[in-house]
């Protein structure tokens, strides 16, 4: 493989599909035809996917060791032994560096969302990741940071009701993938995630419970707010959260991997993207 081949691995670019979260408000809101949000779109979603990018190196620099002994990770760059870790911190200092010159572009201010993103994700990659509960706290507030920096970017308000559904669908995923990783690692998983411990699969469906009941309630609040026809796509969220929520007690909790191959998963996306936008914008 390639040296450009496995700095783009590294990268794990199919997970910048998460950076969308920065478009949930002007999305929702109406707005995403906006002139304002047409210019600032592009560079505001690259310097969150650099920055994402970088977040992600750095972990796989730290977790090499752990790595090597998870079934899927022990194939990445660092962990199958194709790249050294003074290249990989390397790459990520550049793209981190890349990250905040887009964000300035942006506006200067834009970099305090940036910055703020890359300390979570350091602080969670050198220490909470093991910390039981709190790593999950961790995962989610990642994405609520992405939801304030595209209303900010923006010049868009964002409403409280978002905000409390996307913390509570991130902590969803979150407690999902951990429950895959638990099912995956068994008696292991300790051995790659020291958080694992303090989780069984019992308390990983009670969070999962929790947060997916509570998102919904938060969605179905948000829908009211912003446009009495919203409401209808509210049995579609349903929908993708149970099955969302299958795969998860089925082991199969990462949400990348279920929205790429599940189709009833992606085909439930997909239909609840298309009403949002013909109530919104049609």
């Amino acid at each position: 493989m390639s040296t450009a081949a496995l700095y783009l691995k590294l990268m794990r670019p199919r997970h910048w599909v998460k950076n969308l979260f920065l478009f949930a408000s002007p999305f929702f809101g109406g707005k995403l035809m906006d002139p304002i949000v047409a210019l600032t779109a592009f560079p505001a979603f690259a310097a969150f996917c650099l920055g994402a990018s970088s977040a992600y190196v750095l972990n796989d620099v730290i977790d090499l060791e752990k790595d090597s002994l998870h079934p899927s990770k022990k194939d990445r760059p660092l962990a199958g032994g194709a790249m050294g870790r003074r290249e990989a911190l390397v790459l990520a200092f550049f793209l981190a560096a890349a990250s905040i010159f887009l964000a300035y572009e942006v506006e200067p201010w834009y970099v305090m969302y940036v910055l703020t993103y890359l300390a979570i994700q350091a602080a969670y990659s050198l220490y909470f990741k093991d910390v039981a509960v709190v790593d999950l706290f961790f995962i989610a507030s990642g994405f609520v940071v992405r939801v304030v920096a595209g209303g900010a970017a923006f010049g868009i308000t964002v409403s409280k009701w978002l905000l409390m559904t996307m913390f509570m669908i991130s902590l969803t995923l979150a407690a999902g993938k951990r429950l895959g990783e638990v099912h995956l690692l068994n008696e292991r998983a300790m051995e790659h995630r020291k958080s694992l411990g303090g989780y069984t699969s019992g308390f990983l469906n009670d969070i999962l419970l929790v947060a997916a009941s509570s998102s919904m309630m938060a969605y179905a609040m948000y829908t009211v707010e912003q446009h009495p026809r919203l409401i209808y796509t509210v049995p579609i969220v349903t929908f993708g959260l149970l099955k969302y929520l299958m795969l998860a007690k089925q082991g199969k909790g990462d949400p990348t991997d279920g929205l790429t191959q599940d189709r009833w998963l992606a085909a439930s996306v997909a239909a609840w993207l298309l009403l949002v936008g013909l109530i919104r914008y049609a």
